[in-house]
């Protein structure tokens, strides 16, 4: 069995939370720094060009750890969404899976006191195939009150379990989610780069 729902969210906003620690405590350590690295002869650059040249390099470092941590969050979504896409599909298959055509035809045809009885029939005969089709109908038309006594009398833990089915993201949010790497790791600004300057006394 796959993870639940409710761990593979927790992970997932575990791993991101650290992902995004690590990348902000890294921007600012270079946000922090003071001097250039020394690279020629540093001693010879006039103030401006010891500024210009620490703005270059703190770019340049800022520029890979936002690449670095854009591709540790892509990892991560990308992850994520097969997860739930692996839970999502043990849920299906254990809830609304119906192998017998002639029991799915039959429950979709009835009509809603129609099902009433077959939910009763089924709950005495303990027939798996015709219990989910009754439940499939029931849950396409929104019936709640058969779906309850589905529950209740025939698959108790199935509660849990399409309650946590109903609650998986739909595809667009999770498409959203791939595509808001920038917005949630902007390019880096190199004005905020840059240390306010030292308060003298």
């Amino acid at each position: 069995m796959t993870k639940t729902l409710k761990e593979i969210k927790a992970e997932f906003g575990s791993s991101g939370a650290r992902t995004f620690n690590c990348y902000y405590e890294h921007l600012a350590e270079i946000t922090a720094k003071r001097e250039p690295e020394a690279s020629g002869y540093p001693d010879r650059l006039t103030d401006e060009q010891r500024t210009n040249v620490l703005r270059e390099q703190k770019m340049e470092q800022a520029g890979e750890i936002t690449q670095r941590a854009r591709e540790d969050y892509d990892a991560e979504v990308e992850r994520y969404h097969a997860e739930l896409s692996e839970r999502a599909d043990y849920l299906k298959e254990r809830l609304v899976k119906v192998e017998d055509a002639g029991a799915l035809s039959k429950a979709a045809l009835a009509t809603d006191a129609e099902l009433g009885a077959m939910l009763e029939l089924a709950a005495h005969a303990g027939n798996a195939e015709s219990d989910r089709a009754v439940f499939v109908a029931s849950e396409q038309r929104g019936l709640g009150d058969l779906m309850a006594s589905f529950f209740y009398r025939i698959d108790s833990e199935g509660r849990e379990l399409y309650e946590e089915w109903t609650e998986i993201p739909p595809s667009e949010i999770l498409g959203r989610q791939t595509d808001s790497v920038e917005s949630l790791i902007p390019d880096p600004d190199p004005d905020h780069l840059m240390p306010p300057p030292r308060v003298t006394t």
